[in-house]
């Protein structure tokens, strides 16, 4: 085995590509080694992400496109750092210089992507506004018909106002309760607004249908109804009033 001193040294002289090349050959395993740390650092960020990410979305914030983006790249890392392992346990003598030229690629490729995943400025952003707010919601007992039928006036065209009328504790606030929460959910209307009227009328009450839209009213009483008319115009929205 002596002769193969002379036959590297020969090579070498071929110039720096061979003996980068030959380079590359002794050092796959190490190469394989240092891709699968990285890989596992990346693997920790996107576990850092997502928990940024479930504690944005409770916030009711939307995560960022190039957030998601960024999670799809890393399972394509993982899927890859897969094929390069079973390659790296097959692969022959002859070819191990040409997988670790792929693997060093393959280490710059990672690192790069691990530079664009701190988002320093966060994962996610202001969502939407909310159509309405979800109220708890009693279980209702003999009234399921009532709502049944509030629903279907609610869904049709022929009806603008419905009026639910009838002794106190008898379930009108329950039933318009769920009428308020399943609209929510279906998504049917731009806006579902809830108000407490209260027996004391109180005409400034009815900024609170502003507020529900995040708009403010003038003082003056006139210019107050205006402004609340010009927000509403145009807007696909259910006004409830309880304990009118």
């Amino acid at each position: 085995m002596e002769f193969l001193g002379p036959i590297f040294q020969v090579i070498r002289c071929f110039g720096g590509s061979t003996c980068k090349y030959i380079d590359q050959h002794r050092q796959l395993e190490e190469n394989v080694n240092d891709l699968r740390r990285k890989v596992d650092e990346l693997n920790i960020r996107k576990q850092d992400l997502e928990l940024r990410k479930e504690a944005e979305i409770r916030c009711r914030k939307v995560v960022k496109k190039e957030v998601e983006k960024q999670f799809e790249e890393v399972e394509r890392i993982n899927t890859e750092m897969e094929r390069f392992e079973k390659k790296f346990h097959a692969v022959s003598y002859l070819l191990r210089g040409r997988l670790a030229k792929s693997v060093c690629r393959k280490i710059e490729e990672v690192k790069e992507i691990h530079q664009q995943s701190s988002f320093p400025e966060g994962v996610a952003v202001d969502g939407p506004p909310s159509p309405g707010m979800t109220l708890p919601t009693p279980k209702l007992e003999g009234e399921i018909d009532v709502k049944e039928q509030i629903w279907e006036y609610l869904m049709g065209d022929e009806v603008g106002v419905i009026g639910v009328y009838g002794m106190g504790g008898i379930g009108k606030t329950a039933n318009m309760k769920h009428i308020n929460n399943q609209l929510l959910e279906e998504a049917r209307f731009d806006k579902v607004i809830w108000v407490i009227v209260s027996k004391d009328l109180n005409i400034f009450k009815i900024q609170d249908i502003a507020n529900s839209m995040k708009q403010s009213l003038p003082t003056n009483e006139l210019k107050r109804a205006t402004t609340l008319k010009d927000t509403l115009e145009g807007k696909r929205y259910v006004l409830i009033l309880d304990d009118v």
